[in-house]
């Protein structure tokens, strides 16, 4: 008999098939939102254009995918999380087989927007399927493989496609092609037919705060450095986006039938591991954004040897996001995210203190030991959050925290961007150019350090409320 949303499966489809269906369409829509990240100032001369057209490739994209997170929590409700997964993984291979085809940078960027709505689902249904379609107990496990392909995506993604943009343009977006087509010829095969609830209700009222909210605030962080705090657009922005989600709160708490269930921030289990999670993940973020760019000005490096710097380093990731999901259920979350923290915590703190002399091989190091720290803290947070949840709220859970964790990552972004460049102008009054930057860098880097800093009291609290029994089971709900 067909799954409704709030029913768990009788029995379970095989493990290894829907992990490698929920894999490689996690894979195919993370290489795009990196894909463009190094070979972006290439389409510049390839349309004959100027940074500031080409650029939207980026800004397009990441709004689509920003406002269409909310949505997916009553996407799944609605139309289960099966026929959903099927129609992300194919409006993404649909999609780039369209950026591929775009005869000008006009028609590139409109297509991009499109993958951008596709692949903004893909990251919250995944996570979803992961705790509808496996056994409880191997929950951790699952989680940890599927964190390794966004690892995956992002890890080669840019240096793949900058190596792609020199044979021919148009492979970037074709090689994710058969990766989406066996990714929905798998999953149309193994993954449980859930009919979804032909009642569910749209809150469009809801839909369009948090849409408005969201474009503003993404808008926001996107531009700050360029607009600075005296900007009336960042006032207005700002306030826009605040006054948005302000009413949209209000609204869903109105509802009866609310965009996202707030009713998951009265479970302190879930509310602590998200916090845990948004605040190293603002650590994770800075470093992978600033290091390349220190790398490309202090050192010379090109992006492809940038890329090849970090394989080390992804390789470390890889090995300690399995290592988390095996010691999840003896350990627990909690423990993890402490370990992970202070190593991240560490870590950064050390980047700070980075200068043109620094050699490459302790970089390399340094950034190994550091994605230790990540692979050991990340996975079990979300794993946290996503066990706590009651089965009937798993679609609401994850596009709640991948809809936050995408305006927590933009905001930390646009902060550390800010910070760098009004750092720099004040370093540069009394320094040469090169110095200047180092020191701007560093102050970003001791910023994120005490930011990650935060995560492990926040963990201590959440491993007070744990039982041996709490962290290997979900749970229904457990209040503040």
């Amino acid at each position: 008999m067909p799954l409704i949303p709030s029913e768990r499966p009788a029995t379970y489809p095989p493990f290894w098939p829907v992990l490698i269906a929920i894999f490689l369409g996690s894979f195919a829509g993370m290489y795009h939102v990196v894909s463009l990240n190094v070979s972006l100032p290439g389409f510049i001369h390839i349309f004959d254009t100027e940074l500031r057209i080409v650029q939207w490739m980026l800004t397009g994209f990441t709004l689509a995918s920003g406002i269409i997170v909310p949505v997916s929590g009553f996407a799944m409700d609605r139309f289960g999380c099966k026929r959903l997964f099927l129609l992300a993984i194919g409006g993404v291979t649909v999609s780039s087989i369209l950026c591929a085809l775009a005869w000008n940078v006009q028609t590139l960027i409109a297509f991009r927007i499109i993958q951008g709505l596709f692949c903004g689902l893909i990251s919250p249904i995944s996570l979803a399927l992961i705790y509808r379609s496996i056994r409880p107990e191997r929950q951790a496990f699952a989680l940890s493989v599927w964190s390794f392909s966004t690892v995956l995506g992002t890890t080669i993604g840019p240096t793949l496609s900058g190596f792609l943009q020199s044979v021919d343009w148009h492979l970037i977006f074709l090689v994710t092609v058969p990766v989406g087509a066996a990714a929905g010829v798998v999953g149309y095969a193994v993954l449980p037919q859930d009919r979804g609830n032909a009642e569910a209700k749209l809150d469009w009222l809801g839909l369009v705060l948090a849409t408005v909210g969201s474009l503003l605030l993404l808008l926001l962080f996107g531009n700050m450095s360029h607009w600075g705090w005296q900007s009336p657009l960042t006032w207005s922005t700002l306030l826009g986006g605040a006054g948005c989600f302000a009413i949209f709160i209000v609204q869903a708490l109105r509802s009866d039938h609310p965009l996202l269930q707030l009713g998951l921030l009265r479970n302190a289990r879930f509310v602590l591991s998200l916090a845990s999670s948004l605040i190293l993940s603002f650590g994770l973020y800075s470093v992978v954004y600033f290091l390349p760019l220190f790398l490309s000005e202090m050192k010379g490096l090109a992006p492809f040897q940038i890329g090849l710097l970090f394989l080390p380093a992804a390789g470390c990731l890889t090995a300690a996001t399995f290592a988390s999901g095996r010691w999840y259920s003896r350990v627990g979350p909690a423990k993890l995210i402490i370990a992970g923290g202070c190593i991240l915590f560490i870590t950064t703190y050390y980047f700070s203190g980075i200068h043109a002399g620094t050699s490459l091989i302790a970089i390399v190091i340094w950034l190994a030991i550091r994605n230790v720290g990540t692979g050991l803290a990340i996975s079990p947070a979300t794993n946290a959050s996503m066990s706590s949840v009651p089965h009937q709220w798993l679609g609401h859970a994850s596009a709640m925290l991948n809809w936050l964790r995408q305006v927590f990552n933009a905001m930390a972004l646009g902060i550390c961007t800010s910070l760098f460049y009004s750092r720099l102008a004040v370093h540069q009054v009394k320094q040469p150019y090169k110095e200047a930057y180092v020191h701007s860098i560093h102050d970003v880097f001791l910023l994120s350090s005490f930011i990650v800093a935060c995560a492990i009291p926040i963990a201590m609290l959440l491993g007070r409320r744990l039982t041996a029994a709490s962290f290997r089971t979900p749970k229904g709900s457990e209040s503040l």
